[in-house]
């Protein structure tokens, strides 16, 4: 069954992201899940958006690149990643899903705009 991750961007909107619980990583997606609603600072660096959320050290991911508005949990940085382009983040990422609303607003996210997480 998928479910969504919304994240409510203050002063801008929600961004919707399609979670794909039977691709994702098992104890990614269930670590996800019980560490929200949460808050958190978005931070745009290059063609990505961190969000910083510690859900522990658990590399099951294969893959090291995203496809644009791919969502992944990257380890080394502990944090929420979403690709803006195709990226190679040289570090195995957990795939959890895609963004499938509010696209237009991850370009606006230059600062730590403060973002609520919660699943749906």
């Amino acid at each position: 069954m998928e479910s969504e991750l919304i994240l409510e961007v203050k002063d801008l909107g929600n961004i919707v992201v399609r979670l794909e619980p039977a691709l994702s990583p098992p104890l990614t997606y269930a670590r996800l899940g019980k560490s929200l609603p949460i808050r958190s600072n978005a931070i745009k660096y290059s063609q990505v958006i961190l969000i910083p959320l510690d859900l522990g050290l658990v590399s099951e991911g294969k893959r090291t690149s995203l496809k644009p508005y791919e969502v992944g949990y990257w380890v080394k940085k502990r944090s929420l990643v979403i690709a803006l382009g195709n990226v190679d983040l040289g570090e195995q990422v957990n795939v959890l899903g895609y963004v499938v609303n509010g696209a237009e607003l991850l370009s606006k996210l230059n600062g730590g705009y403060s973002i609520k997480l919660s699943i749906r």
